[in-house]
């Protein structure tokens, strides 16, 4: 079973094999809990920076949130689902400010036992549950939710098209999607490929598809007013990221002396994610879509 693997041992596994599947996705996200809650904390996604002199910081992440949130309305008469909600940080921020009922899945019984302890800690049990399911098959009854919200969660899907369509699904008429996620930028060619490829590996990813892609998926699965936004037209995305010579060599230096794997490949992704926005093949794009409202 893959929960028996060494983390050494799923960082092989993941090298040797063809194209990242569902059981190493689920496998890294159950063993890296502790490590995104040393380096993370409780929300695992970028941040929306402010062209100011301060440290990144948890406040970047919480503004994200609050950018998606409020692209889509969001209110306390809302139903919402948060697809790929890792330990409940980003879930319960949503029930505690916006008074909302969220639901939050994830692929890990771990993660979602910590998210049900964070949820009590933040005093959201009320508003809050958690389950285990994943994206291609969400354990929910059509029209269900008025909200789904999802954070840097579909890059990890093997299936996006199918995930859409579940999105579509459970979404109540007249319901609002929005959500932010890793892209290539348009264009391919073979170093692009290659820089790509060395970041899908590193973090789990079995492809990252482009803003014009998730938009054609989205209009597939039957949304209507898809929107698209590159967060680099509105904020300084590089501020989250190693970009320069000196962050990407302090990274080499860590990577080199580094006796833990899962860390280790996690230094590795820090930097590929660097080098690829740096070279302008990777971007960070949010979005929102909507359901049709029933006729009559």
């Amino acid at each position: 079973m893959s929960g028996e693997r060494t983390d050494a041992q799923l960082v092989e596994a993941l090298r040797d094999r063809d194209r990242v599947t569902q059981d190493l996705i689920d496998d890294y996200y159950r063993r890296c809990i502790p490590l995104y809650l040393e380096l993370l904390g409780l929300h695992w996604h970028t941040g929306f920076y402010r062209d100011d002199d301060n440290e990144v910081c948890p406040a970047d992440q919480e503004r994200m949130i609050t950018v998606i949130a409020d692209s889509v309305a969001l209110d306390s008469r809302d139903r919402v689902l948060d697809v790929g909600c890792g330990v409940g940080g980003t879930t319960c921020f949503l029930a505690r400010n916006y008074g909302c009922e969220v639901r939050g899945l994830t692929p890990v019984a771990e993660q979602r036992d910590l998210a049900s302890q964070v949820a009590r800690r933040f005093d959201v049990e009320s508003k809050v549950g958690i389950d285990v399911g994943h994206a291609d098959a969400l354990p929910y009854p059509d029209d269900h939710f008025d909200v789904l919200l999802f954070f840097e969660s579909p890059c990890h899907f093997p299936d996006r098209q199918r995930f859409f369509e579940e999105a579509f699904r459970v979404l109540k008429p007249g319901g609002r999607l929005a959500g932010e996620d890793w892209l290539a930028t348009d264009g391919s060619n073979s170093a692009v490929d290659a820089l790509l490829d060395r970041l899908c590996r590193s973090w789990f990813v079995p492809s990252l598809g482009s803003g014009a892609d998730y938009r054609r998926q989205m209009l597939d699965a039957g949304f209507s007013a898809c929107r698209f936004i590159d967060t680099r037209s509105e904020m300084p995305l590089r501020k989250g990221f190693s970009v320069t010579e000196e962050q990407q060599q302090a990274l080499r230096d860590e990577i080199r002396n580094c006796m833990r794997p899962l860390l280790a490949l996690t230094l590795e992704g820090l930097l590929h994610l660097g080098e690829a926005l740096d070279a302008g093949v990777f971007t960070v794009g949010r979005f929102t879509a909507r359901k049709r409202a029933a006729v009559g």
